[in-house]
């Protein structure tokens, strides 16, 4: 299997409109998704996938630990830790995770942090890590 990265560099602001995006486009494919954040991400984002919206809402669950898990379908769950409580297809990373367990996904996407200069270069190495295992990531600016 040869996985797909795709990292988008997007204003800090718009990731978690982005996150909605793509769990949605994953939801309507039947595609699972995990999301890899930090603690603070999983609660902010947690509430923001309840109420995006006021006519709708992506089902979702926020559990690092595979025995807890409510919906064993689940489609959507926040991580805040390296561990795949689904069988994902797609990895979604709001916050970093070691290429070992990235590698064993379809399709993984990279939001490029811009929070501050030492995280935009953690952002860079996740690219080139890509790059120097073989793997050519497909790089989406948006403004």
């Amino acid at each position: 299997m040869t996985t797909r990265v795709t990292f988008y560099d997007i204003a800090p602001e718009a990731r978690f409109a982005l996150v909605v995006k793509l769990a949605l486009a994953a939801w309507d494919k039947s595609k699972r998704m995990l999301v890899r954040c930090s603690a603070a991400d999983a609660a902010a984002l947690d509430q923001h996938l309840w109420v995006f919206r006021e006519e709708s809402f992506v089902p979702h669950e926020v559990c690092d630990d595979p025995a807890r898990l409510l919906d064993p379908e689940a489609r959507v769950v926040l991580v805040t830790r390296d561990v795949r409580t689904i069988p994902a297809d797609i990895l979604l990373q709001l916050a970093p995770t070691d290429l070992a367990f990235a590698r064993d996904f379809d399709t993984v996407i990279d939001i490029v942090d811009h929070s501050d200069p030492a995280r935009l270069d953690a952002s860079r190495a996740r690219y080139k890590a890509w790059t120097d295992s073989g793997l050519r990531p497909e790089l989406k600016k948006t403004s």
